[in-house]
Protein backbone atom coordinates (compact mmCIF):
# COMPACT_ATOMS: atom_id res chain seq x y z
CA UNK A 1 0.00 0.00 0.00
CA UNK A 2 2.83 2.36 0.89
CA UNK A 3 4.57 1.71 -2.45
CA UNK A 4 1.31 2.34 -4.31
CA UNK A 5 0.97 5.74 -2.60
CA UNK A 6 4.61 6.56 -3.39
CA UNK A 7 4.04 5.60 -7.04
CA UNK A 8 0.95 7.84 -7.20
CA UNK A 9 2.86 10.79 -5.72
CA UNK A 10 5.80 10.24 -8.08
CA UNK A 11 3.44 10.06 -11.08
CA UNK A 12 1.76 13.30 -10.01
CA UNK A 13 5.12 15.07 -9.69
CA UNK A 14 6.26 13.88 -13.12
CA UNK A 15 3.03 15.00 -14.80
CA UNK A 16 3.19 18.35 -12.98
CA UNK A 17 6.80 18.88 -14.02
CA UNK A 18 5.95 18.19 -17.68
CA UNK A 19 3.24 20.84 -17.53
CA UNK A 20 5.72 23.37 -16.13
CA UNK A 21 8.24 22.85 -18.92
CA UNK A 22 5.84 23.20 -21.84
CA UNK A 23 4.47 26.73 -21.81
CA UNK A 24 1.03 27.11 -23.32
CA UNK A 25 1.03 28.21 -26.95
CA UNK A 26 -2.74 28.43 -27.46
CA UNK A 27 -3.84 31.82 -28.75
CA UNK A 28 -3.47 34.32 -31.56
CA UNK A 29 -0.05 34.69 -33.25
CA UNK A 30 1.33 36.91 -35.99
CA UNK A 31 3.57 35.00 -38.40
CA UNK A 32 6.49 37.16 -39.50
CA UNK A 33 8.54 36.64 -42.68
CA UNK A 34 12.03 35.59 -41.58
CA UNK A 35 13.67 37.52 -44.45
CA UNK A 36 11.72 40.80 -44.59
CA UNK A 37 10.50 41.04 -40.99
CA UNK A 38 7.01 41.87 -42.26
CA UNK A 39 3.88 40.09 -40.99
CA UNK A 40 2.42 37.48 -43.33
CA UNK A 41 -0.51 35.92 -41.51
CA UNK A 42 -2.39 35.78 -38.24
CA UNK A 43 -2.84 32.26 -36.90
CA UNK A 44 -4.92 30.90 -34.05
CA UNK A 45 -3.33 27.94 -32.26
CA UNK A 46 -6.08 25.97 -30.53
CA UNK A 47 -6.39 22.78 -28.54
CA UNK A 48 -8.55 19.92 -29.80
CA UNK A 49 -8.67 16.52 -28.07
CA UNK A 50 -5.33 17.10 -26.34
CA UNK A 51 -3.43 18.24 -29.43
CA UNK A 52 -2.63 21.70 -30.82
CA UNK A 53 -3.79 22.80 -34.27
CA UNK A 54 -3.24 26.08 -36.10
CA UNK A 55 -5.87 27.82 -38.22
CA UNK A 56 -5.07 30.71 -40.54
CA UNK A 57 -7.30 33.64 -39.51
CA UNK A 58 -6.00 36.50 -41.68
CA UNK A 59 -3.44 37.08 -44.44
CA UNK A 60 -1.49 40.22 -45.32
CA UNK A 61 -1.00 41.70 -48.77
CA UNK A 62 2.74 41.54 -49.56
CA UNK A 63 2.67 44.87 -51.40
CA UNK A 64 0.57 47.03 -49.07
CA UNK A 65 1.29 45.37 -45.72
CA UNK A 66 -2.42 45.44 -44.86
CA UNK A 67 -4.75 42.51 -44.32
CA UNK A 68 -6.33 41.43 -47.59
CA UNK A 69 -8.02 38.19 -46.54
CA UNK A 70 -9.74 36.96 -43.38
CA UNK A 71 -11.59 33.90 -42.23
CA UNK A 72 -14.76 35.84 -43.18
CA UNK A 73 -13.57 37.34 -46.49
CA UNK A 74 -11.86 34.46 -48.26
CA UNK A 75 -10.36 35.66 -51.53
CA UNK A 76 -7.22 33.61 -52.19
CA UNK A 77 -7.32 29.84 -52.56
CA UNK A 78 -4.78 27.07 -52.01
CA UNK A 79 -4.76 25.64 -55.50
CA UNK A 80 -2.22 22.91 -54.67
CA UNK A 81 -4.56 21.38 -52.05
CA UNK A 82 -7.48 19.04 -52.58
CA UNK A 83 -10.67 21.07 -53.10
CA UNK A 84 -8.80 24.39 -53.60
CA UNK A 85 -9.76 25.58 -50.08
CA UNK A 86 -9.38 29.24 -49.11
CA UNK A 87 -6.14 30.01 -47.27
CA UNK A 88 -7.99 31.72 -44.45
CA UNK A 89 -9.74 29.07 -42.40
CA UNK A 90 -7.12 26.46 -43.28
CA UNK A 91 -5.65 24.25 -40.55
CA UNK A 92 -2.00 24.12 -41.59
CA UNK A 93 -0.45 23.27 -38.19
CA UNK A 94 -1.67 19.97 -36.81
CA UNK A 95 -1.24 17.15 -34.33
CA UNK A 96 1.16 19.12 -32.11
CA UNK A 97 1.83 17.38 -28.80
CA UNK A 98 3.87 18.54 -25.82
CA UNK A 99 7.36 17.04 -25.61
CA UNK A 100 9.06 18.52 -22.56
CA UNK A 101 9.61 22.21 -23.23
CA UNK A 102 8.34 22.23 -26.81
CA UNK A 103 5.57 20.93 -29.04
CA UNK A 104 6.02 18.59 -32.01
CA UNK A 105 3.77 17.70 -34.89
CA UNK A 106 3.30 18.74 -38.53
CA UNK A 107 3.05 21.92 -40.54
CA UNK A 108 2.06 22.39 -44.17
CA UNK A 109 3.06 25.06 -46.65
CA UNK A 110 -0.38 25.85 -48.08
CA UNK A 111 1.11 27.40 -51.21
CA UNK A 112 2.62 24.13 -52.44
CA UNK A 113 1.07 21.48 -50.18
CA UNK A 114 4.42 20.25 -48.84
CA UNK A 115 4.28 18.85 -45.32
CA UNK A 116 7.07 19.16 -42.75
CA UNK A 117 7.88 18.00 -39.24
CA UNK A 118 7.31 20.93 -36.91
CA UNK A 119 8.68 21.97 -33.54
CA UNK A 120 7.28 24.96 -31.66
CA UNK A 121 9.03 26.50 -28.67
CA UNK A 122 7.81 29.48 -26.71
CA UNK A 123 10.17 32.27 -25.77
CA UNK A 124 8.27 34.91 -23.78
CA UNK A 125 5.84 36.62 -26.20
CA UNK A 126 7.27 34.84 -29.26
CA UNK A 127 7.16 31.38 -30.73
CA UNK A 128 10.02 29.82 -32.62
CA UNK A 129 8.35 27.64 -35.25
CA UNK A 130 10.71 25.24 -37.00
CA UNK A 131 9.68 23.30 -40.08
CA UNK A 132 12.03 20.60 -41.33
CA UNK A 133 12.03 17.83 -43.88
CA UNK A 134 10.24 14.78 -42.50
CA UNK A 135 12.42 12.34 -40.60
CA UNK A 136 15.65 14.38 -40.63
CA UNK A 137 15.58 15.34 -36.92
CA UNK A 138 16.50 19.00 -37.19
CA UNK A 139 18.44 19.05 -40.43
CA UNK A 140 17.35 20.92 -43.55
CA UNK A 141 14.73 23.20 -42.12
CA UNK A 142 14.08 26.79 -41.20
CA UNK A 143 12.79 28.81 -38.28
CA UNK A 144 10.09 31.44 -38.21
CA UNK A 145 9.26 33.87 -35.46
CA UNK A 146 5.62 34.27 -34.46
CA UNK A 147 4.64 37.17 -32.22
CA UNK A 148 1.79 37.05 -29.70
CA UNK A 149 -1.16 39.22 -30.64
CA UNK A 150 -4.86 39.45 -29.77
CA UNK A 151 -8.26 40.10 -31.33
CA UNK A 152 -7.76 43.85 -30.79
CA UNK A 153 -4.71 43.83 -33.12
CA UNK A 154 -4.89 47.12 -35.05
CA UNK A 155 -3.99 45.29 -38.29
CA UNK A 156 -7.30 43.41 -38.24
CA UNK A 157 -10.15 45.06 -40.15
CA UNK A 158 -12.49 47.37 -38.23
CA UNK A 159 -15.32 45.37 -36.69
CA UNK A 160 -13.45 42.06 -36.98
CA UNK A 161 -14.88 39.55 -34.52
CA UNK A 162 -12.65 36.67 -33.55
CA UNK A 163 -14.39 33.34 -34.21
CA UNK A 164 -14.96 31.11 -31.19
CA UNK A 165 -12.07 28.61 -31.21
CA UNK A 166 -14.10 26.17 -29.10
CA UNK A 167 -16.16 25.58 -32.26
CA UNK A 168 -13.07 24.69 -34.34
CA UNK A 169 -12.82 21.09 -35.51
CA UNK A 170 -9.50 20.43 -37.25
CA UNK A 171 -9.48 19.48 -40.89
CA UNK A 172 -5.85 19.13 -42.01
CA UNK A 173 -5.57 19.69 -45.78
CA UNK A 174 -4.26 17.21 -48.31
CA UNK A 175 -1.94 17.87 -51.24
CA UNK A 176 -3.32 17.24 -54.73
Amino acid sequence: MKSLRSLAILSFLIVSACGIFAQDIVGLWKQVDDKTGKPQTIVYLYRYQGKIFGRLIAAYDDKTGTIKDTIYIQKDRAEKLVGDPPYCGLDFVYNMVSRGNDFRGSIMDPQNGDEYDCTIKRSDSRLVVRGQLKGLLGFLGRNQSWIATNAADPDLPAGFVMPDPSSFVPSPPKKK
